[in-house]
């Protein structure tokens, strides 16, 4: 022990006799510890950090799907003939539990407000190990249609809403109009299915609202012990085949090969979106962090060599190799952690930073942090990370000559470890092209994305949504309201257009019609699918729809005896490539009363309703009031003349003025939500460019510290050459040739490398191959100008050596 105190104090001695060197191997430890710890932080947090359920890993989502089908519900999900198939005899599963989420408007409170509520099975509760921590927890045979309506809060809303207070208890809340009795709280640790949900209430089982109609549920199950999900699966897939499915399945999921179930782990299903972004940025890290090693190997190394008489001395003394390879492990792995202590700083400033730039909606969020988790793993990668740069330092010291190293006063040597560290560089050169290839594959899967056209103009268009309830969400007063909101709108002098609808580009409301139509070109009639808008005039102005062919909707159309229907191209596509003119065609009874008559009077371009990433899909636009009318949130949209924020206090007045129990939410710009939906990828795309760029910059770095350190230690044979007649550009290109020369051999590794690494990037591209060959072309050349960069200043070093001083000197 005391041994080791002593080697642990001679290490720190020469790390504050070297400051240059010590400082140039602190930075480069503490980012790469530091990016490593972070990243680690969250891919803890995020998909390995058990959820804080009973038997987590057993608690899986269950949901169905039409393989190859095309369809509109995006979440996962079960119908409810599957559930209930399921659920009369289950052999793999127990405690099948359903629920659904909702967003409703609370009046009992000082001003009405918006919270996220789940309607679940009463015995979730306990599949999910959660007791109330006041009160009682909901009773199975509160989950009927007629029975008293009561409600289980958070421990955040019982304590910002009732002070904490538990005469709570039995109070009354209104939700959307109706009365609910509190009966529980539940504890603070607790969150389902994610930490905004406020309120829970009994989930009711209710048939559809047609007979052949489907409704959708999110379900739970507990998998048997023994159980996997694959066997669950295959149950679930011959349940869900049991039964027949009506016309609805095929109109939400789309109509392609038999319906399958799936089950997947909760917590898997949970961080499915983000796991391939997660494992890349894993894996890219790991790689900055392997070129850092090689850095401070390298650094370790030509301070080794100078090194020599000192180790040489030690062994004379009676240090044996064992004995020296301790000591310099010990330097090494002591300047690792000291490196990683401020690694760990600056992963908690990372970290702690993580809201600021996640993008909306990424999971678990609040589950990432830095415990006694990470920083273990800060002080295994810390010392892992010294053991493995001090190798070949080591190897290379306990390998010395003792007699030459005695006998010579001059510690340079010109061929020692030069091979070592052109291995090094060139391993760097590898794993800096493998990174920059990944993050040139990101930057052109993200600008094709970007560059789609999205069907509308998002530029100074300001949007919101409008809740109603109780005595205002008649379908006569939500009439008036949507009157007078866009008749005063339009009053308002920096209004270009507004309009109203049931969706939005980007809105959590979807609404799909299924219809008979036809005859097609084989005089055959066949079932449509279409998304169905139902919008006022001037919405498409507001929007900035592109109008292909005839007219949009007017004011006229919400009361002329023909209903005015507009159809996108994809629905043309789908439809009605008969070769007729599309505008003018008639439909008696096409989509419900079978005496009105239906006018395609319009035909728009596609509009890319869910995403930049996601295919157009039929649509059909109907006036509200003659179409429909809106029956869930009123979907606000303004096109202005300047900033759309300033219109947004004059929105809020407006509603309030025509209803104040009316919630407001979700008002922004649509230019903000359209840049929200492609923030995971740009995430991404930036970490990791990130990363290429400290690759790049520590690989270019390590290229000049060894050729300037050759450079210092090859004057006598530089001074030589040139006396003999080598001019400025023989000794420039002497020096670069070396340094370009482990440059294309790392070059060319890390190509053939990227060649089977660029697959795993593939679910995150978008629009491009992943063997991109301008990526492919374009990095490696970026990589040979900055080693180029980095031999010139060496290299002019070189040229500048004069021959006689150096001989003299020598």
């Amino acid at each position: 022990m005391f041994s080791i105190l002593q080697d642990l104090r001679h290490s720190l001695r020469l790390m504050r006799l070297a400051p240059g060197f010590t400082a140039a191997a602190l930075v480069t430890l503490a980012l790469a510890i530091g990016a490593n710890t972070a990243v680690f932080s969250v891919v803890y947090g995020v998909v390995l950090r058990p959820l804080p359920y009973r038997d987590a890993q057993r608690i899986v989502r269950l949901s169905e799907e039409h393989p190859g089908g095309q369809a509109i519900v995006r979440q996962a999900m079960l119908s409810h003939l599957t559930f209930n198939a399921w659920s009369a005899k289950p052999q793999t599963i127990d405690d099948l539990s359903a629920y659904s989420t909702d967003t409703v408007t609370v009046t009992s409170f000082k001003e009405p407000m918006r919270i996220d509520i789940a309607s679940v099975s009463p015995a979730i509760f306990s599949m999910l190990g959660a007791s109330p921590a006041l009160g009682r927890a909901l009773r199975a045979d509160e989950a009927a249609k007629g029975k008293e309506r009561v409600a289980i809060i958070s421990d955040r809303l019982w304590r910002s809403q009732f002070g904490g207070d538990p005469s709570a208890l039995g109070k009354p809340i209104a939700l959307n109009g109706d009365a609910y009795e509190i009966v529980g709280v539940l504890p603070s640790w607790f969150y389902f299915p994610d930490r905004d949900a406020a309120l829970w209430t009994p989930l009711v089982p209710e048939p559809p609202a047609r007979p052949d109609g489907v409704r959708l549920l999110f379900a739970l199950a507990r998998l048997k012990p023994g159980v996997t999900p694959e066997q669950a699966a295959s149950e679930g897939t011959a349940a869900a085949r049991s039964v027949k499915r009506p016309m609805a399945a095929d109109l939400l999921f789309g109509k392609g090969a038999p319906v399958e179930v799936r089950v997947r782990v909760l917590a898997d299903e949970i961080t499915r979106s983000v796991r391939p972004a997660m494992t890349v940025l894993a894996v890219a890290v790991s790689l900055v962090l392997l070129i850092a090693c090689a850095n401070v190997a390298n650094l370790l190394l030509a301070r080794g060599v100078s090194r020599g008489r000192e180790i040489a001395v030690r062994a004379a003394l009676g240090a044996g190799r064992a004995r020296l390879a301790r000591q310099l492990l010990t330097e090494s792995v002591a300047l690792s952690v000291a490196g990683g202590a401020l690694g760990i700083l600056l992963a908690w400033l990372l970290t702690r930073a993580a809201p600021a730039w996640a993008p909306e909606g990424f999971p678990r969020l609040d589950d990432i942090r830095v415990d006694w988790r990470v920083l273990s793993f800060a002080m295994a990668v810390s010392i892992a990370t010294g053991a493995i740069a001090g190798v070949f330092p080591v190897w290379r010291a306990t390998r010395t000559q003792l007699t030459s190293s005695l006998r010579s006063d001059d510690n340079r040597s010109v061929g020692a470890g030069e091979r070592v560290r052109g291995v090094l560089l060139a391993i760097e050169a590898a794993l800096s092209v493998v990174l920059l290839i990944g993050a040139a594959l990101l930057v052109r899967s993200f600008v094709a994305l970007v560059n789609v056209d999205a069907g509308y103009d998002p530029s100074n268009v300001l949007t919101a949504r409008v809740y109603v309830s109780g005595a205002a969400s008649t379908p006569e007063r939500r009439a008036e309201i949507v009157r007078g909101l866009v008749q005063r709108l339009r009053s308002v002098p920096q209004v270009a257009a507004a309009g109203v609808g049931n969706m939005i580009p980007l809105g959590e409301s979807s609404f799909v019609s299924g219809f008979g139509f036809g005859p097609n070109a084989a005089g055959e009639r066949f079932v449509a699918r279409a998304l169905q808008y139902v919008v006022t005039d001037g919405y498409a102005e507001a929007l900035g729809l592109k109008l292909k062919q005839g007219r949009l909707l007017q004011a006229s159309d919400e009361t002329a005896a023909i209903q005015a229907m507009i159809v996108n191209e994809a629905f043309v596509r789908a439809y009605m490539m008969d070769g007729k003119p599309i505008v003018g065609r008639q439909y008696r009874g096409l989509l419900s009363d079978a005496t009105v008559t239906t006018e395609i009077v319009g035909v728009i371009g596609d509009v890319l309703k869910d995403g930049l990433d996601t295919a157009a899909q039929a649509e059909i636009y109907l006036a509200h009031g003659r179409g429909g009318l809106i029956r869930r949130e009123i979907n606000v949209v303004v096109r202005t003349q300047g900033d759309p924020n300033a219109v947004a206090p004059i929105l809020r007045s407006i509603v309030r003025d025509l209803e104040p129990t009316a919630a407001v939410e979700h008002v922004g710009t649509l230019a903000n939500q359209v840049e929200a939906s492609v923030s995971e990828p740009r995430l991404a795309m930036a970490l990791l460019a990130a990363f290429a760029a400290i690759a790049l910059a520590l690989a270019a770095t390590g290229l000049y510290g060894v050729l300037s350190y050759n450079v210092s230690q090859r004057r006598r044979e530089i001074g030589i050459r040139s006396a003999l007649g080598a001019t400025r550009v023989d000794i420039v290109r002497l020096v670069v040739i070396q340094g370009l020369t482990v440059t294309i051999a790392g070059l060319v590794l890390g190509v053939v490398v990227s060649l089977a690494a660029s697959r795993a990037l593939e679910p995150m591209l978008f629009g491009i191959e992943p063997l991109d060959l301008p990526s492919f072309a374009l990095m490696p050349i970026v990589l040979l100008a900055i080693a180029l960069a980095a031999c010139v200043l060496p290299a002019r070093r070189a040229a500048e050596t004069d021959p006689a001083t150096t001989l003299r000197g020598d």
